[in-house]
């Protein structure tokens, strides 16, 4: 285990270049206090669970100071919300602080609920404590199920209120997650048709998140896309077998390495009710907990689309095809093992 002050930060994202993001210092909280700390989520990373105690775990983690090494930024990407394309999202209230190397494995380290990003638009930036702990909470019940998610690290309060249905003290989370890259990410440079940095991203990722699809050869994307439906399938499926409903299927919320990523609007259905819907704006029941399995599939077709200038179109379908019996046999796996 080590100090807060010896983390090592790796960048591999950022030197993609400012194509991808937006280089954007934190705004920090006043009269910022530790709400709570996750030491499990601390000995993932190899800190010290003592430091979780520390004034300067609680600057680091409040936004008012960063460590060596950190170089906060904001995504840039596009997605599909509620099927409808918006080319202009990206981070509007999170940055990505560095990529940490430890015992078990890389870790992206973001901040959520930083104040407003170049990407925030008409929003204040901000979250809300109350949206924090649940986002905690749901992905404490997740990692105990064995699912892939995101995990977080603490949440910190501070002085300012936010309005979030009423009144609240505004908060930020620090979240890790093996990467914070979304199918919309390919979707914002397919949308701008820099196919360029549809190639340099997609190395990237293959780089860092999946070495067995590594090679020279042109057809790296298309094992890669595959092994990306294959992951995906794999998680959905495991959210039908715990009765869980993300909510926001949105492709910008849709990981590129198969984790549950954003849990703003994420709850369990115990009885596994198809026509669960968690979203208070899913009117329409788009999102509903029985439709995830069809969404992931869609989400794939668009993720294809926005792939397509790297791979050929029976390489794509070949690829799609495999869903349906790979989320079929994972969850036949998940739900005969635990009868």
């Amino acid at each position: 285990m080590q100090l807060l002050s010896e983390l090592s930060f790796q960048q591999h994202f950022h030197t993609l270049g400012t194509t991808f993001y937006t280089p954007h210092l934190p705004q920090g909280l006043e009269q910022a206090q530790r709400v709570c700390a996750n030491t499990s989520v601390a000995t993932l990373l190899d800190i010290d669970p003592t430091e979780c105690d520390t004034d300067l775990f609680l600057q680091v983690f409040s936004g008012n100071t960063l460590l060596p090494g950190m170089h906060p930024i904001a995504h840039a990407y596009a997605g599909h919300q509620f099927g409808k394309f918006n080319p202009f999202l990206g981070d509007g209230r999170n940055v990505l602080l560095g990529e940490i190397r430890s015992s078990s494995g890389v870790w992206d380290m973001a901040l959520k609920g930083v104040g407003r990003t170049p990407y925030a638009r008409s929003a204040d930036g901000r979250a809300g404590l109350e949206e924090c702990l649940h986002e905690y909470t749901l992905s404490e019940q997740l990692a105990a199920l064995g699912v892939p998610t995101s995990r977080v690290l603490c949440i910190v309060s501070g002085k300012p209120l936010v309005y979030r249905q009423g009144f609240q003290p505004a908060a930020i989370l620090t979240r890790i997650a093996p990467s914070h890259i979304r199918f919309g990410t390919f979707e914002y440079h397919y949308f701008r048709r820099d196919h360029s940095a549809l190639r340099q991203l997609a190395d990237h990722v293959i780089t860092q998140h999946y070495p067995e699809c590594l090679g020279t050869d042109e057809a790296r994307y298309a094992r890669w896309f595959a092994a990306v439906v294959q992951r995906t399938a794999r998680l959905i499926a495991h959210w039908q077998a715990v009765g869980f409903t993300h909510g926001v299927m949105n492709t910008d919320n849709q990981s590129i390495v198969g984790v549950t990523l954003d849990l703003g609007e994420s709850s369990f259905t115990p009885d596994h009710d198809p026509h669960y819907v968690g979203n208070r704006d899913d009117v329409t029941g788009r999102y509903a907990f029985g439709q995830q399995p069809i969404i992931g599939l869609w989400n794939c077709n668009v993720l294809a689309r926005a792939l397509s200038p790297l791979i050929a179109s029976q390489d794509i379908k070949t690829a799609l095809a495999r869903y349906e019996i790979e989320y079929l046999n994972h969850y036949a796996s998940l739900t005969t093992s635990s009868a």
